[in-house]
């Protein structure tokens, strides 16, 4: 059946009611013509609502999360919320975090599929295969032929960044699909749904261990690769750690110490912005310069003062290109910055003595 806009006659005047509460939302004097000729029959008038119900014309996402709210504004009304264990109001109760973990070869993609229903995996191995045939491998053989294992720590920090914007939406539920045989390596998402508003009941650890396999069924059955030596190591860490609580994963240490002192703070390029950055300025660079291309710096020396920017994606535009005999650079717009000019190190001729402190022009 059709859902129609509500009448009610108040003595002789014609009023639409919300179709929610049955509250005034137009009387007769203000009627338009649509609504004059659903009055005389002549058309149908779908369901009208006041303010507090308008959320209820919207489709899909939209209309769930404001539904939320609503209920949640209501809980806060009447004093009924609770806090989580990070002492932080429990604004989201019905939104799950799933962590997966488990060695590679164990079956946590066969459990991630019993899981999803309507939810979203997050996994930093898709994002590195989503790169091409063969992307895992190249990935892994360039960062052991460098000694740079920085490109890595990107992909995981972009997984995360994907990962805490779907918890933003409203999507349910976030998997993060990783190892995780670490406390620590799960901490930043665990914190950042908790700070949120989700209820540590609703965050969860799905440990597939080894699948009862040896190692060396894992090594051969691994979609990865991954050698047997280190699919040994995993194995002993799960072991040694044991199972996985949230309350284990807040009181791990930290995946990277902190220095005394923040060196700067930057906007950070994504892969696909790296490529794109030495795709289109690399016919520029001299022979045998190190390549950047990495980041541009907000601030030296101390850290951004809204810590709600962190993780937050940004759009940066070049302007110019700038060089010396000592480094090539690009001039951006987008983000603000204590610098004179907002630059991207592109590549620096480290042999002559260039660093990233090399000024364009």
């Amino acid at each position: 059946m059709i859902e129609k806009a509500v009448f009610n006659n108040n003595n002789g005047t014609l009023e639409i009611l919300c179709s929610e509460c049955g509250k005034v939302v137009l009387s007769e004097p203000d009627f338009n013509t649509t609504i004059k000729y659903a009055v005389q029959g002549v058309t149908s008038l779908s369901p009208m609502y006041c303010h507090d119900h308008n959320y209820m014309t919207m489709y899909g996402k939209d209309r769930s999360r404001e539904m939320r709210k609503k209920g949640i504004q209501e809980k806060l009304r009447e004093g009924i919320m609770e806090k989580n264990v990070l002492n932080i109001t429990i604004t989201r109760p019905d939104q799950e975090l799933v962590i997966m973990r488990g060695v590679p070869g164990s079956g946590k993609s066969t459990e991630v599929n019993k899981l999803i229903g309507e939810g979203v995996v997050h996994s930093t191995d898709t994002l590195i295969e989503m790169r091409g045939d063969g992307a895992y491998a190249k990935h892994f053989a360039a960062m052991v032929e460098s000694g740079d294992w920085s490109a890595h720590s990107r992909v995981h920090h972009q997984n995360f960044i994907n990962a805490k914007s779907a918890m933003y939406e409203g999507i349910s539920p976030v998997i993060v699909d990783n190892t995780n045989i670490k406390a620590n390596e799960p901490k930043k998402y665990v914190k950042a749904a908790l700070e949120m508003g989700f209820s540590e009941a609703n965050i969860k650890v799905v440990d597939v261990g080894y699948g009862g396999c040896t190692a060396e069924v894992l090594a051969e059955r691994n979609t990865h690769n991954v050698p047997l030596a280190t699919i040994k190591k995993m194995m002993s860490s799960h072991r040694g750690v044991g199972p996985l609580t949230v309350k284990k994963i807040l009181e791990s240490k930290d995946m990277y110490k902190r220095t005394e002192k923040i060196l700067y703070s930057a906007v950070v390029l994504d892969d696909k912005s790296m490529t794109n950055l030495i795709q289109h300025f690399g016919s520029n660079l001299p022979d045998g310069w190190k390549i950047f291309a990495h980041h541009m710096t907000i601030v030296f020396g101390k850290g951004i003062e809204d810590i709600r920017e962190l993780g937050k994606e940004v759009e940066l535009t070049v302007t110019a290109l700038g060089s010396s005999d000592m480094a090539l650079a690009v001039k951006v717009e987008g983000y603000p910055t204590a610098n004179d000019i907002p630059h991207i190190t592109v590549a620096v001729n480290v042999a002559e003595g260039g660093n990233h402190l090399c000024r364009i022009r």
